[in-house]
């Protein structure tokens, strides 16, 4: 597809499986991904040593909400894709979010739509 030609984008992930589906499925989109982060502490440790475009998410890792990563990002103006096995996050506007299980389609459905501002949440 090559939504994401040249791009780069951190993967945060704490299922080893789901972290390696998505990976692919964001190296097949044409992305350079940064990380996969297991965790929240490797997360951060990423968003200060290494630039990228974008980001998603997995809003629960290992019991820790990542809402507060996704804060920081959007503060720094980096587009943040939130992932949940968990239905419906009552969020505001711009926090654009796509449920487990997940797919390419999915996915590139999501960057679609951080790419032109707009929130597959929205009413």
């Amino acid at each position: 597809m090559g939504e994401l030609q040249g791009k780069r984008v951190l993967l945060v992930e704490d299922e080893l499986f789901i972290a390696m589906h998505a990976e692919e499925i964001l190296r097949d989109l044409g992305a350079e991904v940064i990380g996969p982060a297991n965790s929240l502490r490797e997360a951060w440790a990423l968003t200060e040593s290494e630039s990228f475009d974008y980001a998603m998410l997995d809003r629960n890792l290992n019991g820790e909400s990542s809402d507060e990563l996704a804060q920081e990002l959007r503060r720094r103006g980096v587009a943040v894709i939130m992932a949940t096995g968990y239905g419906h996050i009552a969020s505001d506007r711009d926090l654009v979010v796509v449920s487990k299980p997940y797919d390419e389609n999915m996915i590139a459905a999501a960057f679609r739509s951080v790419m032109k501002g707009q929130c597959l949440d929205s009413e």
